[in-house]
């Protein structure tokens, strides 16, 4: 099955990009082609990695001279003959922006056109003849963060930021050094030395409560002692000699509230900033309102909405008011406004369809959900009125609820009627089936795949037995298995409390303890909101002793040590880290090598097996392996670096082997490879283990954490929490958003097995789900809803799976039928 040759295909020979082995076909044109397989099995490296890439090197390579000069064979995909292809768009799921000025309308590109529609229609009005200065209005203007557009008090940050004493002394019953508040549990400052010496001056008892210690010297902890000077002592001690210096200090106290704020003006990094955020309280600022936006935004009104207000609006909100505003428009404006005003209602029509309609364009990447993030930069890319083109998704359907893909179906065949080529990196066999033909790679992953299973139409594809998604087409796929179920409450609960947070509005909700509890429900309910800021935050700040932000309080608290929150987030930026790295199983191995005859006695240390540092790696490119080419005008790009080869290190060190292996080889070793490899220390036996189960076998231990998905990402963080959760600690709880995103369906069950031995840890798991294969076999269920956005946020049922299907909900009806046979739900 290769499909027929001609003019209207794109033909494969030979591709050998990453674990591809010499794969050679040919794809349909102007067709849905979904490419399939196990995790790990190439079809990334094929439809991304190797047609997506070679077809912006060739765009590249037209039009600069300059960008030649970077490309050499060994850097482009590997193949021996690729033709038919054209020009590609796609979005992956590498590359997602979580800062916090990035908002679903930058994503989308929303904003670009609401602010042109802002900046040109009152100018064009009646408006412009009492405000003149309209004349010269531009989008500028309605960017919070430009110079032109931000409130001139607040600075765009639609806030003021000031010490909070609450946040500084949480536990006024303690004593102020032994848990009173965080910040005197570490010396965050000099002032720390001299409260001994205050309290003395005040006559005040540091074992006493802090509530009960003399008004004056609370007053000066907090506030300082204006121009009074304080007496105190300073005693360091030398290490290696042993001796005391002693230094005394007479000195006016500024107070914890003014340190506070010093350090958080001055914080370095972003992790010292939020450190120190901790301590203070955002208040609205008063000049705009809270909006951050200027005065010419917060006053001009379009259809009766200012910015401020409309991007505070749901994007299906956005869309109906979208269809209002041309008959309010005068001649001159319907003019201008045909050229922008039906692309802004597409967009609108677009986002709505693909499960976005309930947030609402200010809403912050790093609020939503891994899925909303991926569909956010689809529909960036599908606001296209083009023809002949190569979309390239990978995953669109990420996080969207059964319930919610019919919109996705139909716009991937509009795409392909306008004439257009979907190739669809995809794993759930609903979409599989819509397409016009499958390439199914495998078998396995990682070394194990990398051939061509099958390729032709689905139907085609059901027949082949050697087809792992062939089976799942046509139902003969194993369901997910957990035979041993928890007991939901035999353990206690944690219940949150008064929660208020996005679109959710709970006065309380229960998760049971050393259970797998599912929060299910439509897309856009809450679900997210409830995992990540109720719970995974409001846990955290609880166990820090602080107030949490998104709810009153948490009940039961007390029966947990720590939180961990697996997310899609990538592991790295740049391609130092790597799966070796993150997990600390490097530090274990570069121990090996430092211990080899060799390296001894050449004075090697594990530090010179170090690629993030200097002393043997190579460095011309630092370690990398690559470099980093500044395009200009064009994106940066990595090429492998020329003196090492990609090996990182100098020839003193590559020269080193353990088992005959050097550092570079066992860098390239799959996990799974790794774990047959090394049989000790037992700490690196665990590590490599704890990837396994998570079902990352077939990555490779240094593989750039740049080229890892979302999902490859969170998987191995959930190895982390494994490691976590099972070295003899105090029970904690792992929050998971989405843990099926990016899995083959035979893959799930590695990931339901991987939580279960948290579980059996004594830990507990909550996961958010739309995989309803994951759901049916959990122990407990909170499903949310009962719709999306302000119809959502609700718990309208929770319980046990069985329970959950006799309700009559969105997500009963679609959990009902894993329940029909013997096999249901384990």
């Amino acid at each position: 099955m290769n499909g027929s040759p001609g003019d209207d295909v794109i033909s494969v020979v030979g591709a050998r990009t990453h674990n591809l082995r010499d794969v050679s076909l040919t794809i349909p044109k102007n067709k849905i082609v979904a490419f399939t397989g196990v995790s790990g099995s190439g079809k990334t490296s094929l439809a991304i990695d190797t047609l997506h890439a070679e077809a912006q090197l060739r765009y590249l390579n037209g039009i600069s001279p300059f960008f030649r000069q970077f490309i050499s064979p060994k850097n482009r995909p590997q193949f021996d003959r690729l033709s038919g292809l054209g020009v590609t768009l796609a979005v992956d799921q590498r590359r997602l922006n979580r800062s916090e000025r990035s908002t679903l309308g930058s994503i989308t590109g929303l904003n670009d056109f609401l602010g042109l529609l802002f900046a040109r229609m009152p100018a064009l009005g009646p408006e412009a003849v009492e405000h003149p200065e309209l004349r010269g209005l531009t989008s500028a203007y309605f960017d919070r963060y430009s110079m032109e557009g931000r409130c001139k008090r607040c600075l765009g940050m639609g806030a003021t930021v000031s010490p909070d004493p609450d946040a500084v002394i949480t536990r006024p019953d303690l004593p102020l050094l032994k848990g009173a508040g965080a910040w005197f549990d570490r010396a965050n400052s000099g002032e720390h030395l001299a409260l001994p010496a205050l309290a003395e001056r005040h006559g005040a008892d540091l074992e006493q409560a802090w509530r009960e210690l003399p008004e004056a010297f609370r007053h000066a902890v907090l506030h300082g002692t204006g121009d009074e000077p304080v007496g105190f002592r300073i005693t360091t001690r030398q290490k290696k000699s042993g001796s005391e210096t002693t230094v005394e200090r007479s000195v006016p106290l500024k107070g914890v509230l003014a340190e506070v704020t010093r350090l958080h003006e001055t914080a370095g990094s972003e992790s010292a900033r939020q450190h120190y955020a901790s301590f203070m309280r955002r208040e609205a600022c008063d000049a705009c309102a809270g909006t951050g936006y200027g005065e010419v935004a917060r006053t001009l009104r379009v259809g009766g909405l200012t910015y401020p207000e409309a991007v505070d609006r749901p994007v299906e909100e956005l869309h109906v008011w979208a269809g209002t505003i041309e008959p309010t428009l005068t001649p001159m404006q319907r003019e201008v406004a045909a050229t922008f005003l039906p692309d802004l209602e597409k967009r609108l029509r677009l986002m709505t369809a693909l499960g976005l309609g309930h947030l609402q364009p200010l809403r912050t990447a790093p609020s939503m959900s891994g899925g909303e993030l991926q569909r956010a930069r689809v529909t960036a890319q599908l606001n296209m009125d083009l023809n002949g083109i190569i979309f390239v998704l990978d995953e669109p359907s990420a996080g969207l609820h059964p319930a919610d893909k019919h919109p996705l179906r139909e716009i991937l065949t509009d795409l392909r009627d306008a004439g257009n080529t979907v190739l669809l990196v995809e794993h759930d066999p609903e979409l599989v089936a819509l397409a016009d033909w499958v390439v199914d790679l495998g078998p396995g992953a990682g070394r194990q795949g990398g051939t061509l299973v099958a390729s032709g139409p689905p139907e085609e594809v059901r027949r082949v037995p050697e087809s792992v998604t062939g089976a799942y087409l046509a139902g003969r796929g194993p369901r997910v298995r957990r035979p041993r179920r928890r007991e939901a409450g035999a353990a206690g609960h944690v219940a949150l409390v008064g929660v208020d947070v996005h679109n959710v509005r709970l006065d309380r909700v229960a998760v049971p303890l050393n259970t797998l509890t599912c929060i299910t429900g439509v897309s856009g309910s809450g679900k997210s909101s409830l995992l990540h800021e109720a719970l995974g935050d409001g846990l955290a700040a609880t166990l820090r002793g602080e107030r949490p932000a998104a709810l009153a309080r948490i009940e039961g608290a007390a029966a947990l040590d720590w939180v961990t929150v697996v997310d899609q987030n990538p592991i790295g930026r740049t391609p130092r880290s790597c799966p070796a790295t993150y997990t600390k199983a490097f530090d274990l191995i570069r121990k090996l090598y430092a211990a080899t005859p060799r390296a001894r006695d050449r004075g090697l240390t594990a530090g010179a097996f170090s690629f993030n540092s200097p002393g043997g790696r190579c460095e011309t490119c630092t370690g990398y392996g690559k470099r980093q080419v500044d395009l200009h005008f064009m994106p940066d790009m990595w090429v492998e670096c020329d003196v090492c080869e990609g090996r990182r290190f100098t020839p003193e060190i590559l020269a080193v082997s353990y088992q005959d292996r050097s550092i570079d080889e066992v860098l390239a070793m799959t996990v799974d490879e790794a774990a047959e490899f090394f049989t000790a220390p037992r700490p690196l036996v665990a590590t490599l283990d704890a990837v396994r189960r998570a079902g990352l076998g077939y990555v490779q231990l240094g593989q750039a954490g740049t080229e890892l998905s979302g999902g490859e990402a969170q998987r191995l963080k959930l190895a982390n929490a494994i490691l976590q959760g099972s070295d003899g600690r105090n029970r904690g709880m792992v929050l998971l958003d989405e843990p099926a995103t990016g899995l083959h369906p035979s893959d799930v069950q590695r990931i339901v097995d991987a939580l279960d031995v948290l579980l059996e840890a004594g830990n507990s798991v909550v996961v958010a789900e739309h995989d309803l294969h994951v759901a049916a076999c959990a122990d407990w269920i909170i499903d949310m809803g009962p719709g999306a956005g302000h119809r959502g946020g609700h718990v309208v049922a929770e319980g046990t799976p069985d329970r959950i299907v006799q309700g009559t909900g969105v997500t009963a009806r679609f959990l009902r039928p894993l329940f029909d046979g013997p096999t249901a739900g384990g």
